[in-house]
């Protein structure tokens, strides 16, 4: 069993929340760190990339105490809480079951192996260049170079390895490229903000939740660029901090993982 304090000092040695808090310091907008404390000890935690009404009922089915999401539980300063509002439900839910709510948001997606990192690694890099600095050497998205290949192989490893079951594309399937630039999550505006300001020649562009105005000069600038849905961009990376953390808690306490496949 560990304490919450243990956790929260696990968690920030791989993910470090300073960067999430540099990130607010120098305007922008974050809410990563621990979210509900119940000052219990912890036994069980479920890793989620939500915190959703199911994973909390799963939580409490496999008795665990602790939640750790990806977003964060409450983002935007919450004015009151609803047993009947969806936005508050969850949240409520597991406050009433007395769990432990940690979430890493942006320190996650910019830690030197996190969210963005990995999505890069999903998608073939071996090596790749952070084209947004934030704190230190922590940023957002990645460029980087693979063997020449198709936007159609590119498109199947994206199926494949993220687990995405919806993906939209924009260009031909026989688009020939070696340079790939990734953001997770919703990160149209980064990738086209770099490309922009040249520091991203990347041919084919992935992200998700790209507005149409976005995705119109992404493809008018000769690019090819494909979609995943959010939740599989991130899931993939969330995953595999999930196994870090569980290696490294070991013997200590019960760690779970938590696939909402509704979103994938």
């Amino acid at each position: 069993m560990l304490t919450i304090n243990r956790i929260y000092s696990i968690l920030d040695n791989e993910a470090p929340f300073i960067i999430s808090k540099e990130v607010v310091k120098n305007g922008g907008y974050d809410n990563s760190g621990i979210i509900i404390n119940t000052h219990q000890e912890i036994n069980s935690v479920m890793f989620s990339l939500d915190l959703s009404i199911e994973c909390v009922e799963k939580a409490k089915k496999l008795k665990c105490d602790t939640i750790i999401t990806h977003h964060p539980a409450i983002y935007n300063p919450l004015s009151s809480l609803d047993v009947n509002d969806v936005a508050s439900k969850a949240l409520i839910r597991a406050i009433e079951y007395k769990l432990n709510v940690i979430s890493l948001h942006l320190n996650l997606d910019f830690a030197e192996d996190g969210i963005d990192q990995n999505l890069a690694k999903a998608l073939g890099a071996t090596d790749a260049k952070i084209l947004e600095k934030h704190y230190q050497n922590y940023g957002y998205g990645r460029e980087f170079c693979l063997n020449k290949t198709t936007l159609f192989e590119l498109l199947k490893k994206v199926k494949k390895e993220l687990g995405s079951k919806r993906v939209i594309y924009y260009g031909s399937k026989n688009f020939a490229f070696n340079k790939v630039a990734s953001f997770c999550g919703a990160g149209s505006s980064s990738a086209l903000k770099a490309i922009n300001t040249g520091e991203c020649d990347a041919q084919v562009i992935v992200t998700s939740d790209a507005p149409h105005h976005v995705i119109k000069d992404i493809v008018e600038s000769g690019r090819a660029l494909i979609i995943p849905t959010h939740y599989s961009a991130e899931n993939y990376g969330f995953k595999k901090f999930y196994e870090k953390i569980a290696s490294l808690t070991k013997g200590q306490i019960l760690t779970y993982y938590f696939e909402d496949k509704r979103y994938l």
